[in-house]
């Protein structure tokens, strides 16, 4: 009987010991998961700020847009400054349009802002051996503003490099090609010489090879182009060569 006893209040206690083990840990487990919840609480309340924070940054880039008034001198400074700046130069041709159209070309602060993009453009490329990117940039505001002298005169300037270099490879096709695209421009020497040195090495080539027709021909064509003087004096010289051989 007392083994019995014995027995029993060992099981009671046993039950006892057990649930207060089931007890502490299922405490401790609570607070786990209150803990992590806390956390992903707190993440979440962190990540909703960020997206609020990037929300009222974009917010605020949006209404530092710039606005451009272009029925304003000032407006149309502004837009020449940033689309020359950022080299948008079909925005920059638009509004330089607006600046002829108005005749305010000739306002000091216009004036020395395309002056400004201008020599930028010359500078960055032209003079860098970019030729080809200072003729895509110039006629881009040549078609549009072609009174504008300054990006016109780039475009010769990239014309005439080109058109050189293609007679000095003997490409005579190429630099009479560019040649006449000056010319269509206005007239400039840098046009008229470079079609005479065409010419010239035409009829010189044309008198070797004894087609004195076709020499002719090239002489009738370019004699009343006004050319430099020297240009000027080999022709004398093709003409009365030519005399004689007929």
């Amino acid at each position: 009987m007392e083994y019995k006893n014995k027995k029993i209040i060992i099981i009671v206690f046993l039950i006892i010991a057990l649930s207060l083990i089931y007890f502490f840990n299922k405490e401790r487990i609570n607070n786990i998961d209150f803990e992590l919840e806390e956390n992903n609480n707190q993440e979440q309340i962190l990540e909703e700020n960020n997206n609020q924070n990037n929300e009222s940054e974009n917010e605020g880039n949006e209404s530092e847009e710039v606005v451009i008034d272009s029925t304003t001198k000032e407006g149309l400074l502004l837009a020449l400054d940033k689309y020359g700046k950022e080299e948008d130069f079909e925005n920059f041709a638009k509004y330089l349009l607006i600046v002829y159209q108005n005749q305010w070309s000739k306002d000091p602060a216009l004036e020395a802002k395309e002056s400004e993009i201008y020599m930028d453009i010359t500078e960055k490329y032209f003079d860098q051996g970019n030729i080809g990117e200072a003729l895509r940039l110039s006629t881009i505001v040549y078609n549009e503003v072609p009174e504008g002298w300054r990006f016109r005169y780039l475009r010769i300037r990239s014309l005439e490099k080109i058109g050189r270099d293609a007679f000095n490879e003997g490409n005579l096709v190429l630099a009479e090609e560019k040649a006449t695209e000056i010319l269509r421009m206005m007239f400039r020497v840098e046009g008229s010489n470079l079609m005479a040195d065409v010419y010239i090495k035409k009829i010189e080539d044309d008198i070797t090879s004894g087609d004195i027709d076709s020499a002719i021909n090239n002489l009738y064509f370019i004699w009343d182009y006004e050319v430099s003087e020297d240009r000027r004096e080999r022709l004398e010289e093709l003409k009365s060569d030519l005399l004689q051989a007929s």
